[in-house]
């Protein structure tokens, strides 16, 4: 019978041939580069950088719609969360958003004062509330969302393509990093 278990090194393997990949993507000869030893101090300076540089995109880019510049990217992700389901109740939609029932509670009342959110009694539960997004809210999400998807595109043509393979992965495994800690 054949054993499927990777090989210990297999992993190994697959991340150094990434690695020359990644060289050839930057014109690096012969593995100088990569075989450099990055220390600690290094990343979080360059983890400190790309977060200033996201901050600093945010504050010189203006929405340009009512009601979008005083959206919190927290508010954000729950109206888009609330757009995915059907009916959500308060606590669902805390459960999906990953706060607490109070913390959505209070976050839905903002967006609810800026004409963004409904709530009302469940139909099916009349102990339970229900929340919906309204027209505005479907406005300023549609608007953000475009605003979302030009800046993308302007950084990802700003990557040469040779390294858009290299930075998509890079990316993945930034998100399974920080998923894990």
């Amino acid at each position: 019978m054949f054993d499927e278990t990777p090989e210990p090194n297999a992993e190994r393997l697959r991340a150094a041939d990434r690695g020359v990949e990644a060289e050839r993507a930057l014109g690096i000869e012969n593995g100088a580069g990569f075989e450099r030893n990055v220390g600690l101090e290094e990343f979080q300076r360059a983890w400190t950088e790309l977060i200033n540089a996201a901050i600093h995109a945010r504050s010189r880019s203006g929405h340009g719609h009512r009601g979008a510049d005083d959206l919190t990217l927290t508010q954000a992700l729950l109206m888009e969360a609330v757009r995915g389901m059907e009916n959500p109740s308060v606590g669902a939609v805390a459960q999906v958003v990953g706060v607490s029932s109070p913390s959505a509670t209070r976050m839905i009342q903002q967006l609810e004062r800026k004409g963004m959110m409904a709530r009302r009694r469940s139909e099916r539960d009349e102990r339970s509330t229900v929340v919906a997004i309204t027209e505005e809210g479907e406005k300023v999400l549609a608007h953000r969302r475009r605003s979302m998807e030009a800046k993308q595109r302007r950084v990802f043509e700003a990557i040469r393509p040779a390294l858009r393979p290299v930075v998509l992965e890079l990316l993945r495994d930034l998100r399974d990093a920080v998923d894990d800690t």
